[in-house]
């Protein structure tokens, strides 16, 4: 008997020696968003491991160990150890952010990296902040309106961005330039980004300077990043609206998720109801469809692949100022692809790589003069590989870029065919590199190179970026850098005898930032170079050189807080350009930017009514006007340009939305120059958009397992 209990007893003794307990743990940052590719080690670094693309990791030990302690290193984030206590099977770890944002944007995934822009003028927007905005309508690129140093002139509707022309802001998707990124529009009529917000993680302006992996961008850049696979939530969304009607299905899986979206828009119900300026022969309709689909295949490899495909078509008719009625008979037939890879070899080194492939056909008549006819075939590819190395208090990232850019077009006037054929190719390299010189102090340097083998042009563009943390919510920054952008295509199909124009750019900022609210001021000034001159020909320009130049300086504050449940956004900036480019033989105030511009939004949510609220009040100085017959003087300023925009989102259930909206509700006609007659000297006509206001009602439907979800974030 004595034996066995002895036996016994060094049987359990020796069961406990080697008893382990399972271990599973979660990483998340302070906004609770998983961190993935955290390394972990444990028992003295004997064990380790790493968070999956969730966050998530799991580790086995054993009970008699005394130091159960797990250390834990992410770039981007303060190292950090915790004690596991005995039996322990779970734990919640925060890391908290090291010095590695300043508060700045993040352009790359994050999962795959983090590495800072280069200017704190970059501001990021929610797809929450562009849907619930009565200034957008949703749009992405006309929400941009609300930030610093940004106008968007309704008859036009892209960005004019501190001082510079619409041609001068560029937009990226995954790091890759996008083609001809708007809808199919009238004449005077604003456009409208082609992808839906609902694709993107949010917007990231990048206005005071940017790294030097992106380029062809004078005055900033839109960089959009799509969603991440754990934000895609398993649901059908239905749209009905007075414009379109719209079906979208999105699923996530363990290791996949995909969205798939259809949209019909038809306006002639609207049209009728609503009538504008021109006498529409077909009214604007368009079909179009997009997939999106991104696979981690494993912790560290993912993909990301989308598409899109639509067409669109338009008739309408108008006079002109000499009473000269044109028909504009418009079609577009466009073809969007995109792949991203992204893979971790270690903790410290990681790749990414991506191609897009865009093919926009347009064809319309009576577009420059009565009787003539265009068509033209626009192709775009834009590769890209970039290698990052991340280690301690240095990132750096170096990649190359090709651009293929075929363009063919076939013009017809009085009888005469004129065809256009352009292989307009572009290689690019870059390199940037971040230090951490202490715990406040933070720099950036950045090379890129770009050579066009049909201009036979070759540019080197430095580029930097200081920034200094004076305490957790003050930052003060400075940038300066070389940006450079080839001459668009209508002079490109002309001559190859010109060279790329170049801004030189350098900018200061003060934030402060904390948890709901953020105050910034920057100030800025840049030098314009090589820019595009010719003499005003018959049909078309004729001696087109490189011998423009001028400088834009000014300064923008922007104030973002709330009260309760009031938000409110405030803006305020101011720009000073003079240059001399396209016909002018002398430094001239550009007629498309305003000295002046104010935006206040305001964001009210009522739970009794569960109802949102919104209005937006954009108030801009005039712009100088010239005669195209006589150029060279300034005839006048346009008068003050104001705009107010309401919107209403009722949710009558919580996944049904009722959302009204109506933009410039007060009817204010603004002016955006005039049209001066060639026939009689003197006879001006307004250029203003041709309605007075837009309206919108839209019924929103989504159907889930919960019945809890809803479109309010992705109206």
């Amino acid at each position: 008997m004595k034996r066995m209990v002895h036996f016994l007893l060094l049987f359990i003794l020796n069961t406990g020696l080697y008893a382990q307990t399972n271990l599973s743990g979660e990483v998340v940052d302070r906004g609770n968003t998983p961190i993935p590719g955290v390394l972990i080690r444990f028992n003295n670094n004997r064990v380790q491991t790493t968070t999956d693309t969730e966050g998530k990791f799991s580790l086995i030990y054993h009970d008699t160990l005394k130091d159960r302690r797990i250390y834990l290193r992410a770039f981007g984030y303060k190292n950090k150890s915790v004690r596991i206590n005995k039996n322990q099977t779970s734990i919640r770890i925060i890391l908290v952010d090291s010095i590695h944002h300043l508060q700045t944007v993040t352009v790359s995934a994050p999962k795959y990296g983090r590495f800072s822009d280069y200017s704190a003028q970059t501001i990021r927007m929610s797809t929450f902040d562009i849907v619930t905005n009565p200034a957008a309508m949703a749009d992405m690129i006309g929400n941009m309106r609300v930030l610093p140093g940004v106008q968007v002139n309704d008859n036009d509707g892209r960005l004019i961005i501190q001082g510079g022309s619409s041609d001068e802001s560029q937009i990226y998707i995954n790091d890759l330039l996008v083609l001809n990124p708007y809808n199919l529009t009238s004449e005077n009529t604003g456009v409208r980004t082609r992808f839906s917000s609902d694709l993107f993680e949010g917007v990231a302006l990048q206005s005071g300077g940017y790294n030097a992996e992106f380029g062809q961008a004078l005055s900033g850049i839109v960089n959009l990043n799509t969603k991440e696979k754990k934000h895609i939530e398993s649901k059908t969304d239905l749209a009905i609206s007075s414009v379109f009607t719209s079906l979208t299905h999105m699923d996530r899986k363990p290791s996949c998720a995909y969205r798939g979206s259809l949209a019909y828009t038809h306006t002639e119900p609207y049209f009728k109801l609503v009538p504008n300026g021109y006498r529409w022969n077909k009214y604007p309709e368009q079909i179009s469809a997009d997939l999106y689909f991104t696979k981690e295949f494993s912790p560290k490899t993912k993909l990301i692949a989308q598409a899109q495909f639509s067409s669109a078509a338009m008739n309408y008719s108008y006079e002109n100022v000499d009473s000269m009625t044109f028909t504009n008979d418009m079609k577009e037939v466009y073809f969007y692809a995109q792949a991203n890879v992204y893979h971790l070899f270690n903790e410290k080194w990681s790749l990414s790589a991506g191609s897009n492939l865009i093919i926009d056909e347009i064809s319309g008549t009576e577009v420059k003069s009565p009787g003539d006819q265009v068509k033209n075939s626009n192709k775009w590819n834009h590769n890209k590989v970039t290698l990052q190395y991340a280690s301690g208090k240095i990132t750096n990232r170096t990649g190359a870029e090709y651009i293929v850019n075929p363009f063919h077009e076939t013009y017809l006037a009085e009888q005469t065919d004129n065809v256009t054929d352009i292989k307009n190719n572009l290689s690019g390299f870059y390199n940037d590199t971040k230090i951490f010189l202490n715990n406040n102090l933070t720099m950036n340097l950045g090379l890129r190179a770009e050579y066009s083998p049909y201009l036979n042009r070759f540019n080197l563009a430095p580029r930097g970026y200081i920034g200094y943390r004076l305490n957790r919510e003050n930052i003060v920054s400075a940038s300066y850098g070389e940006y450079y952008q080839l001459p668009s295509l209508n002079y490109l199909k002309l001559t190859d005898a010109i060279d790329f124009t170049s801004v030189t750019k350098g900018t200061l900022s003060y934030s402060y930032v904390e948890k709901h609210s953020k105050f910034q001021l920057d100030a800025y000034y840049k030098k314009y170079n090589n820019a595009i001159t010719y003499s005003q020909g018959t049909m078309i320009p004729v001696d087109i050189k490189n011998e423009g130049n001028g400088y834009g300086w000014g300064a923008d504050l922007f104030w973002k807080s709330n009260f309760r449940t009031l938000e409110y956004w405030l803006t305020y900036s101011y720009n000073n350009t003079e240059k001399k480019y396209a016909y002018f033989p002398n430094k001239i105030d550009p007629g498309y930017a305003s000295d002046h511009s104010f935006n206040i939004t305001l964001k009210y949510w009522i739970n009794s009514l569960r109802s949102l609220l919104g209005t937006n009040y954009n108030i801009s100085s005039g712009t100088p006007y010239y005669n195209s017959s006589t150029p060279y003087n300034k005839l006048g300023t346009t008068p003050y340009r104001n705009r107010l925009d309401i919107s209403w989102s009722y949710l009558p259930k919580p996944w049904i939305i009722i959302h009204f909206g109506c933009q410039n509700v007060l009817g204010y006609k603004n002016i955006y120059g005039y049209n001066y007659s060639k026939v009689h000297p003197g006879i001006r006509q307004e250029i203003a958009t041709p309605e007075p206001r837009f309206f919108f009602l839209g019924i929103f439907v989504t159907f889930s397992h919960d019945k809890k979800l809803n479109q309010l974030k992705d109206l």
